[in-house]
């Protein structure tokens, strides 16, 4: 059987910005510039026939089509590192970038496990800041805090709702939506549970 295959580039480089709505974004998460990514979509649209962004001014919307397109290629795509991580457990993926506001930070014990053995592979030593400007920029793919925040974009997960002397709140993981279903994610939510109730 002959598969009808565009570029692979191309896909990538639509399915990353399409989940972000952000060439910029896209980019980080793909380790290439975002002028890379822009072109990448372009060859892609060409070669496909069709558009599957609407450049505005201010950002990215998907036409029709490439909302059609955008599920199926998710779900290829996580077939694909699904099935990759099966025969290949120690290929390397790109660890993610995350911050804890510091007054999350004020409140946990000194040898809090961040980054605990289970998240290492996967989570870099984090920043303390409280900016979401950092996320939302790309800068940083999550941040850790007590607050909820109601933002176009971004996810929030509730990691815990822990009692201990300090801490009485809901923690919560906020990303943007484009990264809250990737595995690095669903690895440093689980993994963050796992912690949080140990110390709870």
């Amino acid at each position: 059987m002959s598969h009808r295959l565009p570029p692979l580039n191309g896909l990538r480089a639509f399915e990353a910005a399409a989940r972000h709505l952000s060439f910029k974004i896209a980019a980080r998460e793909l380790g290439v510039t975002s002028g890379a990514v822009s072109q990448q979509v372009k060859a892609l649209e060409a070669t496909l026939q069709v558009e599957l962004f609407r450049r505005l001014p201010r950002g990215l919307l998907l036409t029709d089509i490439g909302q059609a397109y955008l599920p199926d290629l998710s779900e290829a795509f996580r077939i694909i590192s699904k099935s990759t991580e099966a025969i290949a457990p120690a290929l390397p993926a790109r660890k993610l970038k995350i911050g804890i506001s510091e007054q999350l930070k004020t409140h946990l014990p000194a040898n809090w496990p961040i980054p605990s053995d289970a998240l290492s592979a996967h989570v870099g030593k984090p920043v303390v800041t409280t900016d979401l400007e950092l996320v939302r920029s790309g800068d940083l793919d999550g941040l850790l805090q007590l607050q909820q925040v109601a933002a176009h974009g971004l996810s929030n997960e509730k990691v815990a709702a822990i009692k201990m002397p300090t801490v009485t709140e809901p923690i919560y993981y906020i990303c943007p939506v484009g990264l809250a279903g990737c595995r690095q994610s669903r690895v440093l939510v689980s993994s963050l549970i796992s912690v949080f109730s140990d110390v709870g």
